[in-house]
């Protein structure tokens, strides 16, 4: 099934959970998927929702990246 994180296409098998497409997007963004615990993720009103929710077909989601702090 098709879904959107952050405007950005992703695909996910059926019965999947919002965490599975948040990895899925990391994974796409070459991004580290660890940091998919520490997220907030949204739903396409603006509502926070668990990673361990359902995830249905052409849903969005947002999620915020926190910005990487300089060394």
């Amino acid at each position: 099934m098709k879904l959107k994180v952050n405007r950005k296409n992703v695909t996910v098998f059926e019965g999947a959970e919002v965490r599975h497409a948040v990895l899925s997007y990391l994974a796409l963004k070459g991004m580290d998927v660890r940091l998919a615990d520490s997220l907030t993720v949204y739903d396409r009103w603006g509502h926070e929702i668990d990673l361990g929710a359902p995830a249905s077909q052409f849903d969005m989601i947002k999620i915020n990246i926190p910005k990487p702090k300089d060394q």
